[in-house]
């Protein structure tokens, strides 16, 4: 067995002696404000690199693009913090026609964009429409490729009423409009005036939005930094921080360091040492709600056939030759046995310290349409583990002693535990014959493009894709509309198709039900879980930080994080 990976010792080091002058310190040694006041003017932020970092989200975009912009850009719909729905933001109301192809859309007042950039209206929504959904706009110097561009794009049209209304018409019916222009997609609203002033490249210079802080500057790969705008935000009213700092910093040795140092106030570190942390009195933040799903996907699942008549699996290069009926996981009793030779609970004790739940189905939610409860009851037959059954698969497969394959490591945003987890995977996988070499590679530059092109044979891409409406994970990932190509064939594409046609939110549940029930019984991927996203914070400085959890699968509503304004610790849960 080879294990190919550079590790983190050199940084390890470099971080040994503090890290054991600060081993036994807690939160302490903070400056002091008055009462009712936030104790430092900046407060810093210690996360894992951005997937991308620049800011025009349109070019190969996603969710996980939306950490830089949420402090400064805003979305027409917001996640609420608490209760995981869709509330108003700079949409102040919505409504879906009868036939579901159209949204009428009233937008809020008094939102101004900074620098003099003028109000958000009307025609900031038809500009931003146009960048994410048309490749001949004026000024722009890449096409569009933003993960979500299929549903986004749905709608065609943008009509205006007034400044403040505008319908949006779409192709067909269109009942996920809610997600795609929420801040769980990544159709921020930049600056139309802006545009037109400095043009494509005044938004990676200086970009204006209409959220509680403005944006100051930033070092490529190292931080970005921000300052609270000079007037109480249109809805927000004045936010607590003075200066926000964001620091990224991809060693976890280094980021643990720095926290303890006092030289960050909130970072995210894995569960072992964020209940370390807890134990020396600072505080555990978690997400509202569920982030993301922890799952493993088996490249080279390209089931699917090409038609250049429907547009069926034309993205990328297409699916023709790409399908490798050699590769052991095109078998579903392959794919069976790769799940229940994987101990989920061991994972989850171990790794996740139980703060996590199973994951069934990728891409389905109980609080999502579509939901079949019978999955909780039928998964451990299924799924759960089992050596014996798993190698008796195997053998049934044609690989009575395994088979050697690939599997990449990379770090993620918010998911601390991913590296770990892939290596414990690997043990796991070897129980029964079934061999992985671990390779680290970069995302972007590396393992995103194999996927994109369809040339992921015999490799374990093991990710947390975020929380979004299910059709979008099905256009995502099994109907080839974006990079991961994670389970292609013909019977899904049709079924998204026959779906993408249906405007009753009833028989959308069925039909979502349908698919899912599908990708359930054809073993896609290895689900593992369902997990929150958990930072911790100096409670001598922050009490607090209210986010859904599904902005962008990652943390977001930076405005929300809340100064700890008493002289003592804000220790107690919120």
């Amino acid at each position: 067995m080879r294990h190919i990976r550079l590790r983190k010792s050199i940084a390890l080091l470099s971080v040994l002696p503090l890290l054991l002058t600060l081993m036994f310190a807690g939160p302490g040694g903070q400056a002091q404000a008055a009462e009712g006041e936030a104790k430092v003017d900046r407060l810093v932020i210690g996360l894992i690199n951005p997937i991308r970092d620049y800011w025009r989200a349109w070019i190969s975009g996603s969710p996980d693009h939306n950490i830089q912009h949420d402090p400064i850009l805003e979305w027409l719909i917001e996640i609420d913090p608490d209760t995981g729905k869709y509330v108003p933001w700079l949409a102040e109301s919505w409504k879906m026609a009868p036939d579901g192809r159209s949204w009428r859309v009233q937008l809020a007042k008094g939102a101004q964009y900074h620098d003099g950039y003028g109000e958000f209206t009307a025609k900031d929504v038809i500009h931003n429409h146009a960048l994410w959904c048309d490749d001949n706009y004026p000024g722009r110097a890449d096409p569009p490729s933003s993960a979500y561009r299929t549903g986004i794009c749905t709608v065609e049209r943008v009509e205006v009423i007034n400044d403040h209304e505008v319908v949006m018409h779409c192709s067909g019916p269109c009942l996920d409009f809610e997600f795609y222009y929420s801040e769980a997609a990544n159709v921020m609203m930049f600056s139309k005036a802006q545009w037109d002033k400095e043009g494509e490249m005044g938004y990676e210079k200086k970009p204006a939005g209409t959220g509680p802080y403005e944006f100051v500057e930033r070092k490529l790969g190292e931080y970005v930094l921000y300052k609270r705008s000079k007037t109480p935000h249109w809805k927000r009213g004045t936010v607590d921080w003075k200066e926000v700092k964001i620091t990224w910093v991809l060693e976890e040795p280094t980021r643990y360091a720095q926290f303890l140092a006092g030289e960050t106030h909130l970072t995210e570190v894995n569960k072992d040492l964020t209940d370390q942390l807890v134990a020396k009195g600072y505080k555990l933040v978690r997400s509202r709600g569920t982030a993301q799903q922890v799952q493993s996907m088996l490249g080279g699942l390209y089931f699917g056939t090409e038609d250049p008549a429907t547009g069926r699996f034309t993205e990328h290069g297409g699916t023709n030759g790409k399908l490798d009926p050699n590769l052991p996981w095109t078998k579903k009793k392959v794919r069976q046995a790769m799940n229940k030779a994987i101990n989920r609970e061991e994972l989850l004790e171990v790794l996740y310290k139980n703060r996590a739940t199973l994951q069934y189905v990728h891409g389905y939610y109980p609080d999502l349409p579509g939901w079949d409860p019978t999955w909780e009851k039928r998964f451990p037959e299924m799924y759960g583990y089992d050596l014996e059954a798993a190698k008796k698969l195997l053998k049934e497969a044609g690989y009575p002693n395994g088979f050697k394959a690939n599997a990449w490591l990379f770090p993620f945003p918010g998911a601390p535990e991913l590296i770990p987890l892939v290596e414990s995977i690997q043990i796991q996988l070897q129980e029964v014959g079934i061999e992985l070499t671990l390779e680290e590679a970069d995302l972007v530059s590396v393992v995103a493009p194999k996927l994109r092109k369809r040339e992921a044979h015999g490799y374990i891409f093991t990710g947390p894709p975020s929380k979004k409406a299910v059709e979008a994970q099905i256009a995502v990932f099994n109907a080839g509309k974006a990079t991961p190509k994670q389970y292609e064939d013909d019977t899904l594409y049709k079924m998204w198709e026959e779906l993408k046609q249906i405007s009753d939110p009833e028989e959308q549940d069925k039909q979502l039900r349908k698919i899912g029930n599908y990708k359930f019984e054809a073993f896609e991927i290895i689900p593992l879980f369902n997990v929150f996203i958990e930072v911790i914070v100096n409670p001598e400085i922050v009490d607090d930080w209210a986010f859904p959890g599904w902005d962008g699968g990652d943390v977001g509503h930076i405005w929300r994080i809340t100064a700890c304004k008493q002289e003592k610790p804000c220790v107690k849960s919120n």
